[in-house]
């Protein structure tokens, strides 16, 4: 499977288990890159992470797993950007509607199929010179679908030419659905959103996947049909790490 576009491997169950990076270190980026995950996630839009960090995560992370970066918005010079970069794809926020999917989708590939501007700088490098004829088999975009906007929209979304998946992002999702935040949420109303997602997107043969926490709440959505999960953020498990040994060292003392 080595071989095929990620948002294939992603479909055919090759790659289920994400970390999540929001700090700029490189070192830590690469360990978790190295811990086992199936690829990483650089995240812009709520990480401390910023355009000038990007070559460095990537360098650090690729040799060992695909880096996809989420984007801070929905920004079609940005999927440029990151692209030209190296990611080996977007996650693009905020997703609205299907012309915001649309104009992030033509960003990505070069004319007659998009409007992306030619200037691979370090995807030449990692692919060769091919790189703008091959572009299919090296960039994934995938919208996060997190607005009633989005999900009013969703079947039309995945529609759209050349998207490679679509991500739920919980919180907002449920927020927007008026539940109040749903990471590793189990209400009705927002079960009933996230199985609709994903019936949408593989109706179009595209990958689903999910941010989340517990590990019980996401194989339930492992089971419920959901791609790829995210199931460690660097952040999240520095501090966990350090509450546990705060607690083992502290025996009765708050975690």
């Amino acid at each position: 499977m080595d071989g095929l576009p990620l948002h294939e491997r992603m479909r055919r169950g090759a790659t289920p288990h994400a970390g999540w990076i929001t700090l700029r270190d490189p070192l830590a980026a690469e360990a978790i890159a190295r811990a086992g995950v199936d690829l990483v996630v650089l995240d812009l839009q709520h990480g401390a992470i910023e355009a000038g960090d990007v070559v460095g995560l990537l360098q650090a992370v690729q040799p060992h797993v695909p880096a996809l970066v989420r984007l801070a918005s929905v920004d079609p010079a940005a999927v440029n950007r990151m692209l030209d970069l190296g990611a080996d794809g977007v996650v693009v926020p905020l997703v609205e509607s299907v012309d915001d999917a649309r104009r992030v989708v033509a960003a990505a590939f070069y004319p007659p199929a998009g409007q992306r501007s030619l200037g691979p700088v370090r995807a030449a490098l990692r692919h060769g010179p091919a790189y703008r004829d091959d572009v299919a088999n090296h960039v994934t975009v995938i919208a996060m679908i997190e607005t009633a906007g989005a999900l009013a929209a969703v079947e039309e979304i995945a529609a759209v030419p050349g998207l490679g998946g679509l991500f739920i992002g919980p919180a907002d999702l449920g927020l927007a659905l008026g539940l109040g935040p749903q990471v590793d949420g189990r209400d009705p109303a927002y079960l009933a959103a996230r199985r609709r997602i994903v019936a949408a997107a593989h109706a179009h043969d595209l990958p689903v996947g999910l941010y989340g926490r517990e590990p019980t709440a996401l194989r339930a959505a492992r089971a419920d049909g959901v791609d790829w999960v995210v199931v460690a953020n660097d952040l999240g498990l520095l501090q966990d790490g350090v509450r546990e040994r705060l607690a083992a060292m502290r025996p009765g003392d708050p975690a």
